[in-house]
C-alpha cells in the first residue's frame, strides 16, 4: 500500500506539473508588486484592464520580533487570502515574506527564530502543495545585514529542504544577500534544486530612484531639478549602459549555474527627473535578456504607484493613465 501511495503521489506531481501552471511558466512573466491590502476590485482591474499575468506579494515583519516568534492567525489569513484571490483571477502568484525585515542580524543570531520561520514555511506549502494554480515561494524578501553573507546560504538550503518535504511542485525562488541586489550574487550558492528561480532587485542609483538627500524622499526640489536620468548621478554617468554594468552579476550567475534569474523589483519615484527613461531602460534590458519581472509597486507606495501624477511632487493624486502606466501596459501586452 505504501509503495502504491508512494507511485500515486509521485504520478500526480508529475502530471501536476504538465498539465498545470503550477510550476514556473515558460511564458514570460510580466507584473507587479502588491502588498495584502490589495482589493479584489484592484486585482480585478489589473488582470482585466491592464492584461499582467503576475504577482509578488510582499509583507515584511512576517513574524513578531518576541519569543515564540509565531505569528498570528490574523496575520496568516490576510495573506492566506490575499494569495487566494490572486490565484482566483489566474495571476502567477509569488510569495515574499521575510521574517524580521527591521532587524535582519537579531533574526540570523536567534536559532528558535530562524526555526519559527522555516516552521511558517513548511505551514504554507503544507496549504498550496495540492493547490494546481501557479504559486512559488520567495524565501526571502531582500535577505541583509552582516550575518546575512555568511548565513544566507545555508539557510535558504534548509528552508528549500523543509519544503520539499511537503511540496516537490511548486517553484522556489532566492534572492542574494545584500538586499536582493545583484552584487549580492557573489554571496550566494545555488541551492541545487532544480526548480528554484533567483531572483534579484535594482533601484540604483538610489539619490535618483528614492529621492534621497539624508533619507529617503527628502530631496529638495531644486535636487529634484538637478538629478537627470540620463546624466551625471551619485558620483557618476548614468545611463542603460551603467545600469546594464549594475545587473550584469544577475546575468552571469544565470549563465555559470544555468539557472533562471528573474528580477522581483525595479521602481523609480515618479517625480524623478527622467523617471520614464529609468525604467523604460532598465525594463528593456530585462526583455533584450529574456528575463520576466515585477516592477514595484501596483497601487501601494505612492512614491512609486504609476497610476499617480508625476507632476503632483510628493503628493498622492487621483488614479489616472500616466505615460508610465501606457509604457507598463504596452510590455505586458506582449
Amino acid at each position: 500500500m505504501r509503495l502504491f501511495l508512494g507511485f500515486f503521489l509521485a504520478l500526480f506531481a508529475v502530471n501536476l506539473q504538465a498539465a498545470s501552471s503550477a510550476t514556473w511558466p515558460s511564458h514570460r512573466l510580466r507584473g507587479a508588486n502588491i502588498t495584502v491590502g490589495i482589493t479584489e476590485e484592484d486585482i480585478a482591474h489589473f488582470v482585466k484592464d491592464w492584461k499582467g499575468n503576475s504577482v509578488r506579494i510582499l509583507i515584511n515583519n512576517m513574524l513578531p520580533d518576541e519569543p515564540p516568534y509565531k505569528p498570528s492567525e490574523e496575520k496568516k489569513k490576510k495573506v492566506y487570502d490575499c494569495i487566494d484571490l490572486c490565484l482566483k483571477y489566474g495571476l502567477y502568484t509569488v510569495f515574499s515574506p521575510s521574517a524580521a525585515f527591521r532587524d535582519n542580524d537579531r533574526f540570523f543570531a536567534s536559532k528558535q527564530f530562524k526555526a519559527a520561520y522555516l516552521e511558517f514555511w513548511q505551514e504554507v506549502a503544507a496549504r498550496y502543495a495540492a493547490n494546481p494554480g501557479g504559486i512559488a515561494y520567495d524565501l526571502m524578501n531582500e535577505p541583509h545585514d552582516s550575518l546575512a553573507n555568511l548565513q544566507w546560504s545555508d539557510y535558504a538550503k534548509e528552508l528549500t529542504r523543509a519544503i520539499r518535504e511537503i511540496d516537490t511542485v511548486h517553484t522556489i525562488v532566492v534572492e542574494p544577500p545584500g538586499w536582493g541586489w545583484p552584487y549580492g550574487f557573489d554571496h550566494l550558492e545555488p541551492t541545487g534544486d532544480k526548480n528554484t528561480v533567483y531572483s534579484f532587485h535594482f533601484y540604483g542609483p538610489m539619490d535618483f530612484t528614492h529621492q534621497r538627500n539624508n533619507g529617503i524622499l527628502r530631496a529638495t526640489e531644486e535636487q529634484c531639478r538637478e538629478r537627470v536620468y540620463p546624466g551625471f548621478l551619485q558620483g557618476g554617468h548614468w545611463d542603460k549602459a551603467k545600469i546594464r554594468s549594475n545587473i550584469e552579476k544577475g546575468f552571469n550567475f544565470r549563465d555559470k549555474h544555468n539557472v533562471t534569474i528573474w528580477c522581483g523589483e525595479f521602481g523609480v519615484a515618479l517625480w524623478a527627473t527622467g523617471a520614464y527613461n529609468w525604467f523604460k531602460d532598465l525594463a528593456d534590458i530585462l526583455e533584450e535578456e529574456k528575463v520576466g519581472w515585477s516592477y514595484y509597486a501596483y497601487r501601494e507606495w505612492y512614491a512609486m504607484d504609476i497610476e499617480m501624477d508625476p507632476k503632483a511632487w510628493m503628493e498622492r493624486t487621483s488614479r489616472t493613465e500616466t505615460d508610465l502606466v501606457k509604457l507598463v501596459k504596452s510590455y505586458f501586452a506582449r
